[in-house]
């Protein structure tokens, strides 16, 4: 049974150079002490995009029981470059989630993170790179992301005039490989599965068919969780590209109710259930609390 929703639109949760950053939340009506959290994160190639076009998504999670901020960050032009403080922008938003947590009624120990194409990389970054302590990514949902900046600049489905991981990064891809390499999610993932307050499961989802950004970047990015013993699930829809996963004014689709987000709708419900609801574990990882458990096994050196 799906709750009534409270809107709050245009809140700002941080500041830039340029600009104050805003997001739109959407909550249940009742009031319950507690509320897992979902912060979704735009797509648009790192150059446009924005909070408004998860507003369907934003009020069904929020009926589903979940208190949801849809995030602006720093938008990229040729002239400006915004790596890495569009991930910084995500920091401040779940900075201002702690915040705000107390007054209310947050979990920040039951937190997702939901994104599609440049915003399902900008994700699954942070839950690699940041891993936070205070607070806890128990899931990340990425659609039709990007996790290899050099991988994608090497194969790209298609030729690409502009070069969006160039605007990105402010520099040009032949001369600085490394520097793409150090923004990649996948880089990170030895590192995080090393860290005691690193607990994500990831959900794929891409089409089979995406023209704009090569489908080897979900299954590589699977195949190397996977690898490192991240507990990841996934959904390639094979008739489908670069599809509409949320709404543009003027664009037909995008939708929750559209193919194929219908049929996704329910195994992303599942999956939050199965990895936000259910999360227990506040600032340390199974393997942490594993290692933690041997303590007592052990010699007291004196």
């Amino acid at each position: 049974m799906t709750n009534h929703v409270l809107v709050e639109r245009n809140v700002v949760f941080g500041k830039t150079e340029k600009e104050y950053l805003t997001a739109d939340l959407y909550k249940p009506s009742l009031i319950v002490e507690g509320l897992p959290v979902l912060v979704l994160i735009h797509g648009g190639a790192f150059q446009t995009g924005s909070k408004e076009m998860y507003k369907d998504w934003g009020e069904k999670l929020a009926g589903e029981g979940y208190f949801v901020m849809a995030i602006n960050y720093r938008l990229a032009t040729s002239s400006y470059s915004t790596y890495p403080g569009a991930l910084e922008d995500v920091e401040m938003a779940m900075n201002w989630l702690v915040f705000q947590a107390n007054e209310r009624g947050l979990n920040i120990g039951k937190i997702g993170l939901i994104g599609d194409s440049a915003g399902a990389y900008l994700a699954a970054l942070f839950a690699l790179k940041v891993r936070p302590f205070s607070y806890k990514i128990c899931s990340v949902i990425g659609v039709y992301g990007v996790y290899d900046l050099v991988a994608e600049c090497l194969h790209p489905v298609r030729e690409r005039k502009n070069n969006m991981f160039e605007k990105l990064l402010g520099l040009p891809f032949k001369e600085n490989e490394r520097a793409f390499t150090k923004a990649s999610p996948v880089t990170y993932i030895d590192e995080a599965v090393t860290s005691p307050t690193f607990d994500t499961n990831f959900y794929l989802i891409w089409g089979g068919k995406d023209q704009v950004l090569n489908p080897s970047q979900s299954h590589v990015f699977y195949e190397k969780l996977t690898e490192a013993n991240i507990e990841v699930e996934v959904t390639e829809i094979e008739d489908k590209g670069h599809f509409w996963f949320n709404q543009l004014p003027g664009i037909e689709g995008g939708a929750v109710s559209d193919y194929p987000n219908h049929l996704l709708y329910p195994k992303i419900i599942s999956f939050l259930k199965n990895t936000v609801q259910q999360s227990h574990r506040v600032n340390f990882s199974k393997r942490q609390i594993e290692v933690l458990a041997q303590f007592e096994n052990l010699p007291l050196i004196n």
